[in-house]
């Protein structure tokens, strides 16, 4: 038997690799949208619902997988939630574009370098926690600063003025009331609406006879975005996101989302 011509084992090959080819991108353009998400707190992104019935990605609930879910279904893509991740290492992975997006991100000048952003669907208001027994000064960010603040890792101060670096920083919310009970620090700084949200999971911090909160009026309103890589495929994708986050605000379902966490505070988009 006599070898294949040269010039027509490339032809085999390329017959080869154009029928599959179609087959190759149809996978890769039904594959699921990849989000991740702060887990902390729960009930506001990927909180599990039990249910012997239902798959993992149906049980997660909460207001960001509602909207996120609904806005990419408009254009026809599903999505799988990554809910095992720290919300810094969530950043990093969306950033080197192992995931494609990361959601309920704030606004921040250091991550606006490396990452483009959607419209926001949902805007909060700043709050303060400290002790009763304990009072704080927060008429100013300067006064405010004599003070030792606690915070969250990864997560964003830039709208108090105040940078991470300057705050003991914790792995979740809970751990805040843990250390301010035990003195280390004398207030944290958290928006009212996730506080709130732990109702749902049976933890309600706002009712905490020891704990006062109030709002913050020098500080800025953060709001949350979806966010993807700078210039990456996925970022290409933001003028059809944005499209179907604004249907779903001005359609008033992105309004019955928040209402179904039933922590009885307005939403604001």
């Amino acid at each position: 038997m006599r070898p294949l011509h040269p010039l027509n084992l490339f032809t085999i090959l390329f017959l080869i690799s154009l029928y599959g080819l179609p087959q190759w991108c149809s996978a890769a353009e039904n594959a699921p949208i990849r989000v991740c998400g702060d887990r902390d707190p729960l009930s506001m992104t990927l909180a599990p619902q039990p249910d012997p019935d239902k798959s993992k990605q149906a049980n997660l609930i909460g207001f960001s997988v509602d909207m996120i879910r609904a806005a990419f279904a408009t254009m026809g893509k599903n999505v799988q939630f990554i809910d095992d991740l720290p919300w810094k290492r969530c950043l990093s992975e969306v950033q080197n574009g192992s995931i494609d997006f990361a959601m309920d991100a704030y606004f921040d000048l250091d991550r606006s370098r490396v990452f483009d952003y959607s419209t926001h669907y949902n805007t909060l208001t700043p709050q303060i926690f400290f002790l009763k027994s304990n009072p704080v000064d927060f008429s100013s960010l300067e006064k405010l600063k004599h003070y030792r603040g606690c915070g969250v890792l990864g997560t964003s101060y830039t709208h108090y003025g105040i940078m991470s670096k300057d705050l003991d920083l914790g792995i979740a919310r809970g751990t805040l009331i843990t250390k301010m009970a035990a003195h280390r620090c004398d207030y944290f700084l958290e928006e009212l609406e996730d506080m709130a949200s732990f109702k749902i999971t049976g933890v309600d911090y706002l009712s905490d006879p020891t704990i006062e909160h109030k709002t913050i009026a020098w500080a800025v309103a953060p709001s949350k975005f979806l966010i993807a890589a700078k210039n990456s495929k996925n970022s290409a994708m933001m003028g059809q996101i944005n499209s179907a986050i604004y249907s779903l605000i001005k359609s008033g379902q992105a309004e019955r989302f928040w209402h179904k966490m039933k922590i009885d505070l307005p939403y604001r988009p």
